[in-house]
């Protein structure tokens, strides 16, 4: 499924990253140009400059959604 698939546009490359599919766990090479959808591989982009535009809105692209839950039900 590619990320046009998933639904609003998060942001789009500008430049040519490599991600792992957040499902299948296979990487991805995603190139600029291309609109990301999915912020599960959104968060994974976290370097401000593969963003045309700088990086989208929301939750810090440092730690993913599950580590973060992971890391506050170990404290």
């Amino acid at each position: 499924m590619s990320t046009a698939d998933r639904g609003q546009v998060l942001g789009t490359l500008a430049a040519t990253v490599h991600a792992l599919d957040p499902v299948d766990r296979v990487p991805l090479i995603l190139t600029a140009g291309t609109e990301i959808t999915d912020p599960a591989i959104a968060e994974q982009i976290s370097n401000p400059d593969c963003w045309e535009g700088g990086p989208p809105t929301g939750p810090s692209p440092g730690k993913s959604s599950r580590k973060a839950a992971k890391a506050s039900e170990d404290n």
